[in-house]
Formats: C-alpha cells, sequence, structure tokens
C-alpha cells in the first residue's frame, strides 16, 4: 500500500473537496431520514458521529452493523456509501471499490447515491495507479447517469487525466462539453466555471483567440469585465500565454504566439473605440486600450507597441499617464534623451521635470540629477522639501557627500516638522561616505534605534575602537529583541577582529545556546565548526 500513498493523500483532498459543495450526493434527504424508523436513525447518528470524528475504522463498523441489521431499509445505499467511504481513507482502495461502491451499484441501482459511487469507482482506481481502469469507469459513469452532476465531475476528471497524458483533442473537447452543454446550475456551476477557464486558456495556447473567447464569455457576462478577464493571470492569462508562444525557440509556436497577439490587440482596440463614444464607458474604455499595448509587449513587439501609444496621443491629447507611459517605453527601448524630451511635456510640469530628474540619476548623471531637483524645488515651492531630499540623495549617490549635507541643513531650517528625518539622513550620508568619527556624533541625535547603534557600532569596528563596539552591540541586545541574536553573533565577529579568540569562540558558543531558531544560530555553528573545528549542537549542548 506504500506505493498508492501518494496519489491516495491527493484523491481524498479532491473527493471530499468535490462532494462538500456537492451537497445532496453526499447527505440524505430530509425526506428519506423521517422514512427510517427510529433505531436506524439511532444506529445510522452513530455510525455518522464517528465519522465527522474521523474514527474512520469505527464508523465503518458501525455503517456495516446498519446494513445487516437494516438491509432493505431506506438508508441502506447510504450506508453503503458512506462505508466504502471509511475504506477510502484507510486506503483499503480494492475494498471501497469492489465491497463497497460497486456493490452499491450492484444491490441499489436507483438509489440517490448509485451515481456517486459509480463515479467513484473511476475516481478511487485513479488513486490506485490504474488510469486505464479509471477511464472505463467515468466513461460508464458519463454514459449511464448523462444528466447527472456524477457525469460533469466525470468529465472534469477525465480533462485532469487527458492533461497529463497530453492528450490535448480529448482534454478540448471535453471541456467544451463542460463549457458549453452542461446547464450551471447549483453544484454544477463550480466545475463548469472550471472548465470554461481552461479551455480558455487551452485554446489561447493552441492560438485560437475566437474559441478562447468564446469560452471566457461563459464565465464572464459583463461586456466591461471581459477585457480585466481576458488579461487576468488567474483567468483568461493571455499576456503570459503571449509572452509563452511568442518566447518558444520553436517558429512555429513563435508564429502561434503572434497570431494569438494580433487576434486579441484588435478585439480590444476594437472594444476601446466603441466604449469612447460613451462618455459611461470612457475610463474603462481607455483602460482597454493601454491593455492593446500590454498585448504587444507580452508578444515581444517593441514597435507595435509604441504605435497603440502614439494611437492613444492622437486620440486622447495632453494626457499625461498616456506621455509617461511613451516615456517609459523609450527609456526601455535605450532612448532616455527622447523619454525626456516627452516628460518635458507634461502639463504637470513639476512631474515631468521629476521624471526627467529620477531619468538621470537612473543613468547615474547624478550632478544633472542633483541640479535639476534643486532648480525644481525653487520653482515648486510647494513642495520644495521633496525636491531639495531628491537633490540631496542624488547628490550622495554621486559621491559628493558635503552637498548633500549642505542642503540637509538647510532643510533643518525650512522644515523644522521634519528635523528627525533630516539629522538621521546627515548621519547617514557621513556613514556612506567612510567618515566614521562625524558619523557616530551624527548617529548620537538620531532616534533610530537600533539602526543608529548598529551604525555606530560599526564605525567603531572600521576605527578599531571594539570595545565600545561591543558596548553598542550590548545596548543593542538589552533593548532590542529581535535583533539580540544579531548583536550576539557580532560581538563574536568582534571579538574575532580584536584578536579575543576565546572571547569570540564563547560567544559564538552563547549564539548557538541562546538562539538555536535565528539565522545568526546556523551562522555561529557553522563558523566554529569550519574555522575552529568545534562542533555543538543548536541549542549549546557538545556533539
Amino acid at each position: 500500500m506504500a506505493q498508492v500513498a501518494k496519489p491516495l493523500t491527493i484523491l481524498v483532498v479532491a473527493l471530499w473537496a468535490n462532494i462538500a459543495w456537492a451537497g445532496p450526493l453526499d447527505e440524505m434527504a430530509l425526506d428519506r431520514w423521517a422514512k427510517l424508523k427510529e433505531a436506524e436513525r439511532y444506529q445510522l447518528n452513530v455510525a455518522e458521529k464517528y465519522w465527522r470524528e474521523k474514527k474512520y475504522k469505527v464508523a465503518g463498523d458501525e455503517y456495516e452493523k446498519f446494513l445487516k441489521l437494516y438491509e432493505n431499509s431506506e438508508g441502506a445505499p447510504f450506508a453503503q456509501l458512506k462505508w466504502a467511504h471509511c475504506q477510502v481513507e484507510q486506503r483499503k482502495l480494492n475494498a471501497a471499490i469492489k465491497d463497497g461502491y460497486q456493490t452499491l451499484l450492484d444491490y441499489f441501482p436507483d438509489s440517490p447515491e448509485a451515481p456517486l459511487a459509480a463515479m467513484l469507482i473511476g475516481r478511487t482506481q485513479r488513486a490506485a495507479g490504474d488510469i486505464k481502469l479509471a477511464k472505463k469507469a467515468y466513461s460508464k459513469a458519463i454514459t449511464t447517469y448523462p444528466k447527472h452532476l456524477a457525469a460533469v465531475l466525470s468529465r472534469a476528471d477525465l480533462a485532469d487525466i487527458a492533461e497529463q497524458e497530453k492528450d490535448t483533442p480529448t482534454r478540448m473537447a471535453l471541456l467544451q462539453e463542460l463549457t458549453f452543454n452542461v446547464e450551471r446550475k447549483g453544484p454544477t456551476i463550480e466545475p463548469c466555471t472550471h472548465a470554461a477557464r481552461d479551455l480558455t486558456q487551452l485554446a489561447f495556447t493552441t492560438g485560437n483567440f475566437e474559441e478562447g473567447m468564446k469560452a471566457l464569455e461563459t464565465t464572464t457576462k459583463k461586456e466591461d469585465s471581459l477585457p480585466a478577464a481576458l488579461m487576468h493571470e488567474q483567468i483568461g492569462r493571455l499576456p503570459i500565454i503571449i509572452s509563452q508562444l511568442t518566447g518558444s525557440m520553436d517558429e512555429a509556436t513563435r508564429k502561434l504566439g503572434t497570431k494569438l497577439a494580433d487576434a486579441a490587440a484588435g478585439w480590444l482596440k476594437t472594444q476601446a473605440v466603441e466604449g469612447l463614444a460613451d462618455e459611461k464607458r470612457r475610463a474603462k474604455a481607455v483602460d482597454t486600450w493601454y491593455k492593446v499595448a500590454e498585448v504587444r509587449r507580452a508578444a515581444r513587439q517593441p514597435e507595435e507597441q509604441k504605435k497603440v501609444y502614439e494611437e492613444m496621443s492622437a486620440a486622447l491629447p495632453g494626457d499625461d499617464t498616456l506621455l509617461g507611459a511613451l516615456a517609459q517605453w523609450h527609456k526601455e527601448n535605450k532612448q532616455a534623451d527622447a523619454a525626456r524630451a516627452i516628460y518635458g511635456k507634461f502639463k504637470d510640469v513639476a512631474e515631468g521635470q521629476h521624471q526627467i530628474a529620477h531619468s538621470y540619476s537612473e543613468e547615474k548623471q547624478y550632478d544633472k540629477s542633483g541640479d535639476l531637483y534643486r532648480k525644481l524645488a525653487l520653482s515648486d515651492t510647494k513642495n520644495a522639501p521633496r525636491w531639495s531630499g531628491a537633490s540631496a540623495q542624488a547628490y550622495r549617490l554621486g559621491g559628493k557627500p558635503d552637498e548633500a549635507i549642505k542642503i540637509y541643513q538647510e532643510l533643518l531650517q525650512t522644515d523644522t516638522a521634519r528635523a528627525g528625518e533630516y539629522h538621521f539622513q546627515i548621519a547617514e550620508t557621513l556613514y556612506y561616505a567612510n567618515r566614521w568619527k562625524e558619523a557616530i556624533t551624527a548617529y548620537r541625535g538620531t532616534d533610530r534605534f537600533p539602526h543608529n547603534y548598529q551604525h555606530m557600532a560599526m564605525a567603531n569596528r572600521q576605527l578599531k575602537q571594539f570595545d565600545e563596539a561591543i558596548a553598542l552591540y550590548r545596548q543593542i541586545m538589552a533593548a532590542s529583541e529581535p535583533t539580540a541574536s544579531w548583536a550576539l553573533y557580532q560581538i563574536g565577529v568582534t571579538q574575532e577582529q580584536a584578536g579575543k579568540t576565546e572571547d569570540a569562540i564563547k560567544s559564538f558558543k552563547q549564539v548557538c545556546d541562546r538562539f538555536p531558531k535565528s539565522q545568526e544560530g546556523s551562522q555561529a555553528h557553522a563558523h566554529l565548526n569550519q574555522k575552529y573545528k568545534i562542533t555543538v549542537t543548536l541549542g549549546g549542548a557538545k556533539d
């Protein structure tokens, strides 16, 4: 039985997930309960109690007792079904099939439980690894009970098997039946909706946009919601599928991707243009038009993507969001100067200048970025602190700490409400400029614990002031529990740097002892073993 343990686990999860929403398929209707004698109800309730408690062997014995005592009862087929379920839970698959589900079909072929038993024969055989028999059982359930939910579940399972066997024609046919031929009502809604989404994605994968949309429309009724569903990564998955197809090494597959992209872009543009004429739909129509560009990007068609933005710009002049998208396209295609020219056309002049300055930073032209932000702070006085801060950051990244500090000092005078932030940024600037003594002094005036203490300790280590660093790490340990393991490990590293090997070893052992489940515990354990050939267990005990 060990060989079927894994598939059986999968079976049980899928089985009860399906039955749970199937409702009456795995329950006995109230009118049938009413037909039971008092003794029958009592015995069945005893079995059900153990079933709910997951005591499957005991529950199976109680269902079997019911069958022996009341074999002609209205509840007999239900007890037979649940007995078989108990065998499945105990991994007795052959017993569940032959003595459970099949016996139910033989003795109670017209019972409400019979269709479910027919389907479950297939599912249990599948769990046992006998796919050939499982497929026959599913097909028989479909033929015998064509209008029943069991037939729907059987088709869904067969479609899943076909996917695993890479049998696309069979899977396509089954998904089409579930999508278009089954009435979606009550418990059939979920499997049919799932099948429709699978069919949508399968059709797209084969380059058939029309078939995919036909399936998608059965799950997304509102016209305005279709574009969103089409692009959704869990529903239509169109961009993902297009990207996979056009990125293939196989030329024929790439052509399928291009064909799919062309069809999708055409459909989306039509929806967008039609929607623009209706003021109520205009916002969604514009969003749909952006999706055309997204399709072209997924298809690795940058020039077509650019054309979309240019067409949109002609139809929607003066839209900063659209100009930003076009500028981003130029940036992604290594045309930074063209992107900056577009940013210069923004209605929101300050935002346009911000994007230009940011683009310089992206190219590591920090002086240009810093100078532009400085000018922006003078022209957009309302947001001057924001732009001045961005200017200081650019100079800092460009290796000009003094210029950055000068700006932060100006901000201390003009934006006193955020003085703490500027003090901290001055300290950070000095630290990353390797000006250790000045950084230590600056950090003392900040309130960003434990970050400030961590950097002060490292600065002291750079100055070979190891005792001062260790004292700071001990303060971190005492006041910041989340970083205590890190601080203790750093103490060991610092002692090692200071040449105090015995103290370092002691500290690393303390990390293993006090913080065995932490990342630092693992690091200390490995360090002791690799450098000092000392083996300890995480938790402190010696091997």
